[in-house]
């Protein structure tokens, strides 16, 4: 009896370690220009997880919404390799697949903060000659099974105007799939938000160029990781703040 339970439980813990990537819904593209993008799901009650920046140096600064915000430049320790993807064992760390980092073009603009501006300064950059069998992947790790997140991505390509690609939740033997964005422009600097349910510790955002250039450039500059209460907590929250503000009148 002991060994049959036994096997189930490994063949829990194996499905449970290759559950399928968690289904993204996306929103966007926005205008990414003014630090208030930054702001959007931390007024919406969310916690901070994790803010990153690729190739520009950790930023700090106060956003337009005056939320304290550090970006993280992970520097070298955020490259996961040149592999297929997905890769068969995913890393415990949160990184990028199949990219190096550069400082970008993407003209001067109108930047409410500079050091918002410099932090899309540097991004990722596709390093291989095709994404069919490897695709720029970033790799969210740690995350909590049954939590909502979303994700905010930026991105910025201001040398031509043609420059596209999609962020797609799924990718297997060179078809992408799943939730994705659609196709969008890199010029000027966007913003597409994405939110799951995490249905593993991990999850992978795979960046596909989608336009006609051929050379398969695709970039991420900065991405957000904010944890979403349930709807019913943040009805909860919006009760209390209405009885704190009876309490002060």
């Amino acid at each position: 009896m002991k060994a049959k339970v036994m096997v189930t439980l490994l063949a829990i813990a194996a499905m449970v370690s290759s559950a399928p990537a968690a289904l993204i819904t996306f929103s966007g593209p926005v205008d990414a220009t003014n630090s208030s993008v930054l702001d959007t799901e931390w007024l919406a009650g969310g916690t901070f997880v994790e803010g990153v920046t690729y190739g520009s140096g950790t930023k700090t600064f106060t956003t337009a919404g005056g939320q304290n915000i550090t970006l993280v430049d992970p520097g070298s320790a955020g490259n996961l390799g040149n592999a297929d993807v997905p890769p068969e064992t995913p890393s415990s760390t949160s990184g990028y697949y199949n990219a190096g980092t550069q400082w970008c073009w993407m003209g001067e603009g109108t930047w409410d903060l500079v050091p918002w501006r410099d932090a899309m300064y540097g991004n990722l950059w596709h390093n291989n000659a095709s994404d069919a069998a490897r695709p720029l992947t970033l790799h969210l790790a740690n995350l909590t099974i049954g939590q909502q997140y979303a994700i905010s991505l930026f991105s910025v390509d201001n040398r031509f105007n043609d420059r596209e690609q999609a962020y797609w939740s799924s990718f297997s033997a060179g078809i992408f799939s799943g939730g994705t964005s659609g196709s969008f422009s890199q010029n000027p600097a966007y913003k597409v938000t994405g939110t799951f349910i995490a249905d593993a510790a991990y999850q992978d955002i795979f960046i596909q160029a989608t336009d006609a250039i051929g050379n398969a450039d695709t970039t991420l500059a900065v991405y957000t990781l904010y944890a979403i209460p349930e709807p019913a907590t943040l009805v909860l929250f919006g009760l209390g703040g209405l009885l704190l503000k009876r309490t002060r009148q």
